[in-house]
């Protein structure tokens, strides 16, 4: 391993390759625990920069042992702060959407909600409506939405975080007018 590594920091790509692929089922089991869908990306970056700031001389040629422990313990902490980063961002963006998959569910339609997400979606600039239509009206995954517009997944969740970050605004807004026209009456 130490030899592996020590080309791979040399910039032998297929040496990386290998690498990688000896710790690519913790990564993709660490990533599956962050629960949400850049994860494995943001791990496997984090690997990456491991094994290009690994110092050698700390570690004994011959105990490969070491080594892979270094960097599993690396990827650990790697993963408990990109855990504590998501989770808050994860909490909310949970509890909006369903708060979206609610109103666009059929058994609770009427006009008044068909009028409110009608306002809602219209607020919104044309790609950033059509993203979040078919991720929440119709049902599509991110992935499926990126195939359609041709795009990488990761530009669909962006988009798709800049439209839930704008409609939490207008709500946001609404219900402090909601509030102060029911204290004011």
């Amino acid at each position: 391993m130490y030899r592996l590594i020590e080309r791979a920091k040399e910039g032998d790509r297929e040496i990386l390759v290998d690498v990688f692929l000896r710790f690519k089922k913790t990564i993709k089991k660490l990533s599956k625990k962050l629960r949400y869908e850049e994860a494995e990306t943001d791990l496997t970056i984090a690997f990456l920069v491991i094994i290009k700031e690994i110092n050698l001389r700390r570690f004994n040629s011959k105990d490969d042992g070491a080594i892979v422990k270094y960097i599993y313990r690396c990827l650990k902490n790697e993963f408990a702060d990109l855990y504590k980063k998501n989770k808050r961002k994860l909490e909310s963006t949970y509890t909006f959407e369903n708060k979206i998959d609610t109103i666009a569910d059929s058994r609770h339609e009427d006009i008044n909600s068909r009028l409110f997400v009608s306002m809602l979606l219209n607020s919104l600039p044309p790609m950033q409506r059509k993203i979040i239509v078919k991720r929440f009206v119709q049902g599509f995954s991110d992935s499926e939405i990126a195939f359609s517009f041709k795009i990488t997944r990761q530009a669909v969740n962006r988009v798709k975080n800049r439209a839930l970050k704008k409609l939490r605004k207008i709500i946001e807004k609404m219900e402090g007018k909601q509030w102060k026209t029911i204290l004011l009456s």
